[in-house]
């Protein structure tokens, strides 16, 4: 089980951070699948540890980054989960925190994250990154909080996606494969036989291993079109 210092670790950093209860209840459950950090066991501790690190700053990791850089403040770790998931779904060319900063102040005139305190100007920058992935990526959100079903659909968005940019095969003859195929496909990695006994961090697994396949699928289709363009610069 975690040790009274790595508890005090994290209540310290969840100070830091400025994270309210109720989005440091849900960051803990999207990250471990625990609501409380006494039932977490010492190794989700020290990942979870190691994730506010992130969120806290650079000050707080051994590979420092400049803080203009690193996405930072009470939001940021909801801004991050999100921009994470335009990249796993092939919308985002970068999953660095500068490109995430960008778009924050985009949204609203910020020019870093660590600079959004106020409610209203985060929900235009959380809302606006959900409405993305809800038009350009398919994501149909779901109408609960819980962290698991927002995980859920942003693997079947991308699953879908991969479907259609054919760089996976359905297993059934279905135009929709999902959950079925995707769930034998999780199996073939170690991942549980259905998706209801799925942790955040094996969603998490699922998201990235069918965004890398994803963004390879859409890499592979825009190669032609390039190469075209680009003997047409030629001659």
């Amino acid at each position: 089980m975690s040790t009274p210092a790595q508890i005090k670790a994290i209540h310290t950093l969840k100070s830091r951070i400025g994270l309210s209860d109720e989005d440091y209840r849900d960051h803990l459950m999207s990250i471990t699948g625990k609501k409380s950090s006494r039932d977490l066991s010492g190794g989700e501790a020290l990942r979870f540890i190691d994730r506010l690190r992130e969120f806290a700053g650079p000050d707080q990791r051994s590979n420092a980054r400049k803080p203009s850089v690193t996405a930072s403040g009470k939001y940021a770790p909801v801004l991050q989960a999100l921009w994470i998931a335009a990249w796993h779904l092939g919308l985002s060319r970068s999953k660095d925190d500068r490109a995430l900063i960008a778009f924050v102040e985009r949204q609203t005139g910020l020019k870093h994250t660590r600079f959004l305190v106020d409610h209203a100007a985060a929900t235009r920058a959380i809302e606006g990154l959900k409405a993305w992935l809800a038009r350009d990526g398919g994501v149909v959100w779901p109408t609960g909080v819980d962290p698991l079903e927002r995980k859920a659909a942003i693997c079947q968005a991308i699953a879908a996606r991969l479907v259609a940019a054919r760089g996976f095969k359905p297993f059934s003859p279905h135009a929709h494969p999902w959950p079925g195929d995707f769930t034998a496909y999780g199996r073939s990695f170690g991942l549980p036989a259905a998706f209801d006994y799925y942790t955040a961090q094996q969603w998490d697994d699922l998201c990235a291993r069918l965004g890398g396949r994803l963004r390879a699928a859409l890499a592979k289709q825009a190669a032609p079109v390039a190469a075209a363009a680009k003997n047409g610069e030629a001659a």
